[in-house]
C-alpha cells in the first residue's frame, strides 16, 4: 500500500508537471528540495529531541517540511506567473 501524499505535495506535483516535468523528475525534485535534510539540520533536530522528546522531534521535522513546501509552492507559482 502506498504512502498518503501531503496535500501541499500534490500542489507541488501539479505545478512541476505544468512546467513539463515527468513523474520521476517530480519525485526527485520533491525528495531533494523538501525531504532531504542537511547534516546541520539533523544535528539540531536530534539535539532538540534530547531535550524535548520524540514527539517534539517529529513536530519540528513536520514544521521544517511544511516550511519547505510553502517555499517551493511560492517559488513555483511566481515562476509560473512570470512565464505568462
Amino acid at each position: 500500500m502506498g504512502q498518503k501524499i501531503h496535500p501541499k505535495d500534490e500542489r507541488i506535483v501539479q505545478l512541476l508537471q505544468q512546467q513539463g516535468l515527468i513523474k520521476r523528475e517530480v519525485k526527485t525534485r520533491l525528495k531533494s528540495e523538501v525531504y532531504r535534510l542537511q547534516t546541520d539540520e539533523i544535528v539540531k533536530i536530534n539535539n532538540y529531541a534530547e531535550h524535548f522528546g520524540l514527539s517534539a522531534k517529529q513536530k519540528l521535522i513536520d514544521e521544517i517540511l511544511d516550511l519547505r513546501r510553502e517555499t517551493m509552492i511560492s517559488r513555483l507559482t511566481k515562476a509560473q506567473v512570470v512565464a505568462l
